[in-house]
């Protein structure tokens, strides 16, 4: 019959054990991706927004040519604004995936990012509802505001010019 094991070295073993677990899970849920041409936001931001959006939009929607249009406009508009949006999508991305296996939000399959984004549309931190929230706005001023969507909600173009 084996000795019995100490409870320093239970802890020792279990602590180690328990490490390496998790920094295999951490390591398999942030493999790199392929960099994206982002002039504003920066790759992994960028990302992100892709894929909030592609929940966040109509299922046909171009979400990742919107992406690219709302990267494009944050080129030239204040660069508070565009840090603050690039600070609430890391922390979406950080945040807004899953604990066990450690995941990302860009890395979550759509069902699983709409989950939880519903989650910090309902969440009773101020600061998730907030980003919710902001993204929401974005998504759907970014979208409407293609000239593809106006004959699908009935409106024919600006007033002025015409």
């Amino acid at each position: 019959m084996a000795p019995p094991m100490s409870r320093r070295r239970f802890l020792l073993e279990s602590g180690a054990l328990t490490a390496l677990a998790w920094l295999g899970l951490a390591a398999y849920g942030h493999r790199p991706l392929p960099p994206l041409a982002s002039p504003a936001l920066g790759d992994p931001a960028r990302r992100t927004l892709e894929a909030a959006l592609e929940v966040l939009l109509p299922s046909d929607a171009p979400w990742d040519e919107v992406a690219a249009g709302v990267d494009a406009f944050l080129a030239d508009a204040d660069p508070f604004a565009t840090a603050q949006l690039r600070l609430a999508l890391q922390a979406l991305e950080h945040l807004g995936g899953t604990w066990l296996p450690p995941t990302r939000f860009s890395r979550l399959d759509p069902d699983a990012r709409r989950a939880a984004l519903t989650r910090w549309e309902r969440s009773p931190v101020a600061t998730f509802r907030q980003i919710f929230q902001a993204l929401r706005r974005l998504a759907g001023f970014s979208w409407y505001a293609d000239p593809r969507t106006w004959a699908a909600i009935g409106y024919d173009g600006p007033t002025v010019g015409r």
